[in-house]
Order: C-alpha cells, then structure tokens, then sequence
C-alpha cells in the first residue's frame, strides 16, 4: 500500500490517512491473528482466516492510530499471555488490567481444555475509566469461530469514552468505526492493505 497517496481530508501531520489528529480513536478493540505455533495444525486457526506473525502485529502503527489518551482492549489467549503484553507495550499502551470471558463450551488446550480468553486493558496517556462497577469476568456463549461476545463492545463503551476503532473485526458495531478483511473498512492502515481499499481509493480523486 502507498502511504503517500493524496487525500482529500486535511489529516494533521502524524495522524494516519482517515483519523484528523483531534479525531483519532480513544477506544480501540484489536483481536489479531495470532501466528503462533498453536493456532495451526487441523483445528487451528489458519483453517478460517490468515494468520500474521507475532513481528507483523508488533510493527502494525497501532500508536499512530490512536489518540494520545486512549484505551486498548487486545484479545489474547494463553499461548501468547505474556506476549500480548509485549505487542502492548510495543505500540505505546501500558498493561493495566484483565476482563475474562469464560466459554460455555470447552475448547482445545496442551495442558488444561481451555474455556476462556482474556481482554487485556492497556492506556496510553491519561484517560479517565468511566464505570468502575465492571467486574473482571463473565460468561457468554460461544458462537463460530473467533466470534467475539457483542456484549463486550458494550463494556468497553460503558467503561472507555469515544471514539470507538475495532481493528480485525469480523462485523461491524453501532457506533464503532472498523478495519479488517472481512468488513467495510473505515480507514486505511499503510503497510497492511485489506479488500475494501479499494473502495477508499475510489473515493479520494488521485489516489
């Protein structure tokens, strides 16, 4: 993808192209595809979307995308735990916290038969936490695969304030602006081109 291409938004110098700086998301949602060993294999992941390796999520220009004070929920598991913390890190967030979803079903594990993910809670900057009545975990039904609990976009908006980017998402959200192979995408991120790109350059005269 051409970072340089000419745009008709006036995008401030450092935000990236369809995020104004004083518009940049506040809340920011990513469940990326984890190129682990683990998520491979017969029943891995890889049998339903491309996986990226943990190199290309770390160098993916998250801070750039966010406001200067904002929130990051990341999803992760417990093959990669400690690394999501990393890629955290990596793109200028600050591990602060945990939200457990637990499973109504039973999944794959090489020790125990996993039954939750974890929704790690990162801030960058100073930004308030809005309800401080949310607790730590809860159960929702397992749907397909990878499918996040829509409740979960409804807790980190009672918790974090707008705007709202989920990045690998699978469906849009009311109220959220999103990014992935498999939605409409609202921005462009360079360096990580999706479907609906094309759709942006269309709309930008000299593209």
């Amino acid at each position: 993808m051409n970072s340089n291409n000419k745009r008709t938004d006036h995008t401030d110098e450092g935000a990236p192209p369809g995020h104004p700086a004083d518009e940049r998301p506040a809340c920011l949602m990513i469940d990326p595809p984890w190129g682990n060993a683990g998520q491979r294999g017969q029943y891995g992941a890889d049998q339903h979307y491309p996986l990226m390796s943990i190199e290309q999520i770390r160098a993916m220009p998250i801070s750039d995308l966010a406001a200067d004070n904002a929130h990051l929920y990341l999803w992760c598991y417990p093959a990669v735990r400690r690394i999501a913390e990393e890629v955290m890190e990596a793109w200028g967030f600050r591990f602060v916290d945990e939200f457990v979803w637990g499973k109504d079903q039973m999944g794959l594990g090489p020790y125990f038969r996993h039954a939750h993910e974890t929704l790690l809670l990162g801030v960058k900057g100073r930004l308030p936490f809005q309800f401080h009545g949310q607790r730590s975990f809860a159960m929702y039904p397992r749907q397909d695969h990878s499918h996040k609990p829509e409740e979960v976009h409804i807790l980190a908006s009672r918790c974090s304030p707008g705007p709202y980017l989920e990045i690998f998402a699978r469906r849009p959200f009311p109220g959220w602006k999103v990014w992935g192979n498999e939605v409409k995408s609202d921005i462009v991120i360079p360096g990580y081109p999706v479907p609906s790109d094309a759709r942006h350059r269309r709309e930008v005269p000299n593209a």
